[in-house]
C-alpha cells in the first residue's frame, strides 16, 4: 500500500545555508521510486519556495504556509488569504509595539526593510526574493498573505497574543521569534487534506520535522519522525527521532520504517 510522506524544509531537508545533504536527495528518489507519495510541508509560504535544487528532488505536491496553501500535481487545492480588515489591523498592532514583520503570501513577501537593519535574514529575503520582496508600507492594495513571521520584542509578546489571539495560532520559536497562523490552520489540516484526496489513510502517512511548527503534523501523522538535530518540543511530540540532518537523517528515518 502507497505511502504519504510529509517533509519539512528548514533544518529537515536542507540546512540553515540551504544545502540538502546528497543521501536525502537519493533517499526521497528512492522512496517515490517505491510507489510512495512525497510532499514538502513547510511554514515558508509558496511564494518562498521555488529553490531549484529543492524542487528538483520531485515532489508530488506542496504545503506551505502551515496548512494555509496545499498543492498537488501542480494544481492548488487550499488557498486561504488573510482577511484584508484583519490583515490591517495586525499590521497596526505589531508596528505600535516596533516589531518587525514579514508578511508571506503566495506570490510576494512583503518587509520594510529598515525594520530589519542588520539583520542576516533581510539579505537572505532580498537574495531569494529579488523584485518579489515588496514593501509593507505603501503597497496595501498588493497584500494577499497566508500568515506572518514576526521578530517579537520579548515584553510585548503577551500582548500581542492577548490582543490576536482570537483570530491567530502564535508559533513561538524561543522568545524572538513567533510566527503567526491564521486559526484553524496547521501543516497536520494541510497534509490531512492531501491524505483525503489521495485516499491515503491518516496511518499510513509519515512526517519529518524539526521545529515548533512541525508539532503538530508530528502528532497527526501515523508516524512521526523528529531530526536529531530538532528542537526537545519536536523530538517530544515525534514517535521516533532519526539522527541529524547531515548524518543521514532523512535516509535513516526512511530505512528504518522499510520505505526504502
Amino acid at each position: 500500500m502507497k505511502k504519504a510522506v510529509f517533509f519539512d524544509i528548514d533544518g529537515t531537508l536542507w540546512d540553515f545555508h540551504q544545502k540538502i545533504p546528497k543521501s536525502t536527495i537519493e533517499a526521497i528518489k528512492t522512496l517515490r521510486a517505491n510507489g510512495n507519495y512525497a510532499f514538502l510541508c513547510s511554514g515558508r509560504t509558496k511564494a518562498f519556495i521555488h529553490d531549484g535544487d529543492l524542487l528538483g528532488i520531485g515532489f508530488d505536491g506542496i504545503v506551505a504556509g502551515c496548512g494555509t496553501y496545499v498543492e498537488m500535481d501542480g494544481k492548488v487545492v487550499e488557498n486561504h488569504v488573510i482577511d484584508k480588515d484583519l490583515l490591517e489591523e495586525t499590521v497596526s498592532i505589531l508596528k505600535g509595539y516596533h516589531m518587525p514583520l514579514v508578511l508571506e503570501g503566495v506570490h510576494h513577501l512583503f518587509v520594510d526593510e529598515e525594520d530589519f537593519y542588520g539583520d542576516p535574514f533581510l539579505k537572505i529575503m532580498q537574495d531569494d526574493m529579488g523584485e518579489n520582496l515588496r514593501r509593507i508600507t505603501g503597497d496595501d492594495t498588493e497584500w494577499i498573505v497566508n500568515k506572518l513571521s514576526v521578530n517579537a520584542v520579548p515584553e510585548y509578546t503577551k500582548d500581542v497574543i492577548k490582543r490576536l489571539g482570537n483570530d491567530y495560532e502564535f508559533l513561538l520559536h524561543g522568545n524572538e521569534f513567533f510566527e503567526m497562523v491564521p486559526l484553524n490552520y496547521t501543516k497536520a489540516r494541510g497534509m490531512e487534506t492531501v491524505c483525503e484526496r489521495l485516499g491515503i489513510k491518516t496511518e499510513d502517512s509519515f512526517a519529518f520535522g524539526d521545529a515548533t511548527n512541525d508539532i503538530h503534523m508530528l502528532k497527526a501523522a501515523g508516524t512521526g519522525i523528529a531530526m536529531g538535530n530538532g528542537t526537545d518540543g519536536a523530538k517530544k511530540a515525534a514517535d521516533y527521532v532519526t539522527s541529524d540532518i547531515w548524518d543521514d537523517g532523512i535516509k535513516n528515518g526512511l530505512r528504518h520504517f522499510g520505505l526504502i
